[in-house]
């Protein structure tokens, strides 16, 4: 499962992803999202007194948290979808939506 959350950067692992570019004061990009965390690009961003950045990074999850997870999702997909009537293009809607919600999506 994608995580995304803002840690200060002694908490940084090398290989995480910026989820947002950093910025500096007159809001220009240091930083662009989705660059890869790694020793050079810390130091930099200590050098610039930055002291936390949003990251996203892999995360697993336990196997039963997730069934309840997808449980719950389906349930909600299932009210949502509930007049929708069942034909083909409903189906892969609701299929494209349980994917996204899921994190399945491409």
């Amino acid at each position: 499962m994608r995580v995304t959350e803002i840690l200060k950067l002694d908490q940084l692992e090398p290989g995480m992803q910026l989820a947002e570019p950093v910025l500096d004061e007159s809001g220009r990009v240091l930083v662009p999202a989705g660059a890869e965390v790694n020793e050079s690009l810390v130091h930099g961003l200590q050098r610039r007194e930055i002291v936390q950045v949003s990251v996203s990074y892999e995360q697993a999850e336990d196997p039963a948290q997730r069934e309840a997870r997808l449980a719950q999702i389906n349930a909600q997909l299932a009210h949502l979808f509930r007049k929708a009537g069942d034909d083909d293009a409903t189906r892969q809607l609701q299929r494209a939506v349980m994917a996204f919600r899921s994190g399945d999506a491409p």
